[in-house]
């Protein structure tokens, strides 16, 4: 099942994660690889607080280098819009965690990309990377925002995440935090290292002085947009090495404090 959390004020919002800043961003706009650590004995916890995520050193960075706008669209600045992306694995589940920067939020009745919502497409059939022309059914791609939910726009759907979202009025930061069970991509699926898997994702944004889809960030964008094109998808692959072992010294400073 699908959990949201609306909007919320916090005076002090406290989300451990490494004592270094920017080590291990990686910008979306170089790469079309990202390596996806195993989750070992670290236990994550699906509760948008993001305390649990900070060993995984590997950021995907989405900001001005993947702006794509639409229906006249701008990008201000880094405030406007930038997304920070983290995947871990174990044998039978992906977990992600995303940390988007939008000073202003919208989520009114619609669909997720109408809003600042997030769309996400998956595929770990595929045997070529990138894969073939034209979205076949085995390419999922998924839908959520606040306001709407988890929602399933292309393939067999075939059941929801484990998800929790949640806006931080203060600090202008929206948290979507999910686990996919490997069934919802690949009924059966068991994860081992080696493994490639085709994704992408995008992180749409809207303001209060223009509703609607006006533009995005992300990594491998047109699969997802101007016609949906598979062969646009980037490819996680999955690690032999674990998440690090956890060290007091990691546990001073904020997700959020990266920039």
């Amino acid at each position: 099942m699908w959990l949201a959390r609306g909007c919320f004020s916090i005076l002090a919002v406290s989300i451990l994660l490494a004592s270094y800043a920017n080590a291990g961003e990686i910008n979306a706009a170089d790469e079309d690889e990202y390596m996806v650590l195993q989750r070992g004995d670290a236990e994550i916890t699906i509760d948008a607080k993001l305390d649990d995520w900070r060993l995984a050193e590997n950021v995907l960075l989405m900001g001005a280098d993947t702006w794509e706008p639409w229906e006249g669209g701008e990008w201000d600045n880094k405030d406007d819009l930038t997304a920070r992306l983290r995947v871990v694995y174990d044998r039978d589940n992906l977990y992600f965690a995303l940390l988007v920067k939008d000073d202003e939020y919208v989520a009114e009745a619609g669909n997720p990309w109408e809003n600042d919502g997030v769309q996400m497409a998956i595929n770990s059939i595929t045997q070529t990377f990138p894969p073939a022309a034209g979205l076949q059914a085995d390419t999922h791609l998924y839908n959520f925002s606040i306001n709407e939910g988890w929602l399933a726009e292309n393939g067999t759907f075939m059941g929801p995440a484990e998800i929790e979202m949640l806006r931080y009025d203060d600090t202008k930061e929206t948290i979507f935090e999910w686990c996919m069970n490997t069934d919802i991509f690949d009924e059966g699926l068991e994860l081992q290292a080696g493994q490639k898997i085709a994704f992408a994702i995008i992180i749409n944004d809207s303001d209060e002085d223009a509703k609607g889809q006006k533009g995005w960030v992300g990594w491998g964008n047109h699969t997802i947009v101007h016609g949906k094109s598979p062969e646009e998808m980037q490819t996680l692959i999955l690690s032999f090495d674990t998440l690090a072992v956890d060290a007091i010294s990691k546990l001073t400073t904020t997700w959020g404090a990266l920039k």
